[in-house]
């Protein structure tokens, strides 16, 4: 059952100010990560901010219309981003860092799944793409429940936040998606 007319262009009215808000708190959020005594890891910070580059590209991605050149330009920009997420992971991976292991691959496979619905729509939306996005962001989440049962409240907020900056971008490919449709 949908939304009334009225209700849906209401949310639909108020979606810029929830994502302008969603993304205020993530450069809060990292302003205070990078302040915390024990988030200064050389390899954390770089993997906030190849994130922080990631986001603002599929941001692009999933708002504009799908074009090569749109794409091709915001892609180069998202290779730094990427570059960086997986120079952290081998940090992980170094450490044997089980959970931020965990955690960094999900997110890489998700922007990956994500990307295959932005460029392949047909694909990206089939039931197979997108029962592994919820696998993967279930993982995410049980991650950032992890984060929080060991204590590491700032990491479960991080995470947390992450995830719901991946939900708008989401919510701007199905927009996307409906109007291209």
């Amino acid at each position: 059952m949908s939304a009334p007319a009225p209700l849906a262009a209401r949310l639909a009215s108020l979606f810029p100010a929830f994502k302008g808000l969603v993304y205020a708190l993530l450069l809060l959020n990292i302003l205070i990560f990078f302040m915390a005594d024990d988030a200064l890891v050389p390899h954390k910070a770089v993997d906030q901010i190849g994130w922080v580059i990631i986001l603002a590209g599929l941001e692009w991605d999933s708002r504009a219309a799908r074009s090569a050149s749109v794409i091709g330009w915001s892609l180069a920009i998202e290779l730094v981003g990427y570059a960086c997420a997986l120079y952290a992971l081998g940090h992980y991976i170094a450490e044997i860092d089980w959970l931020e292991i965990i955690n960094a691959s999900a997110w890489l496979l998700i922007a990956l799944l994500l990307w295959l619905d932005i460029l392949v729509p047909r694909i990206g939306a089939s039931r197979p793409v997108g029962v592994m996005r919820a696998l993967l962001y279930a993982a995410t989440l049980v991650c950032a429940i992890l984060f929080g049962v060991q204590g590491k409240l700032l990491d479960f907020y991080d995470s947390v936040l992450w995830i719901v900056c991946f939900f708008v971008i989401e919510l701007n490919i199905l927009r996307l998606s409906r109007s291209a449709g």
